[in-house]
């Protein structure tokens, strides 16, 4: 079962990305995170975040990269739930699609200019993951993060590998 993967991710060099085993953090599977050489602020090691026999990580690599992983046990109908809340009528924000695949979603998001004095756009990531029998929900942070990052996280979602 190769989880997230798709035939985009056939055709990508990982060159700028390192092999990272998430099992010694209770989550069966690998992943590719930018490394040092990816220029988006990715110069540390990976840290993980979590609680053992927990539900949520946290990957960060650099004060740039934070990944939330959160798992979602056999809910198979986790992403359309996500978009149905995500697309109902807000107030406050824009959402603008930006790419959409199966199992993720890129949007940006714009506070609207009521708000605020100069729109400030933020790019976020979301995909659900099949690990061995579950459903993982991938995301970057809640704040957002500038399109290049997001488009790091893309590819690291992609690479995710059921162990």
């Amino acid at each position: 079962m190769l989880a997230c993967s798709q035939k985009k991710q056939d055709h990508f060099d990982y060159i700028q990305y390192e092999l990272f085993d998430l099992n010694p953090y209770d989550l069966p599977a690998t992943i590719m995170l930018p490394d040092a050489s990816a220029g988006i602020g990715t110069s540390l090691k990976p840290k993980v975040t979590y609680e053992i026999g927990g539900f949520k990580w946290r990957i960060d690599v650099g004060r740039n990269y934070t990944m939330l992983i959160e798992d979602y046990g056999d809910n198979s109908l986790r992403f359309e739930e996500f978009k149905r809340k995500l697309f109902k009528p807000n107030r406050y924000f824009d959402i603008k699609v930006v790419d959409q695949s199966p199992n993720t979603l890129i949007y940006k998001r714009v506070v609207k200019g009521a708000y605020v004095e100069q729109p400030n756009e933020k790019y976020h990531i979301y995909s659900v993951c099949k690990i061995a029998d579950n459903y993982y929900e991938i995301m970057n942070r809640e704040q957002g993060d500038s399109k290049r990052v997001v488009d790091f996280m893309f590819h690291s979602i992609q690479s995710v590998k059921s162990k």
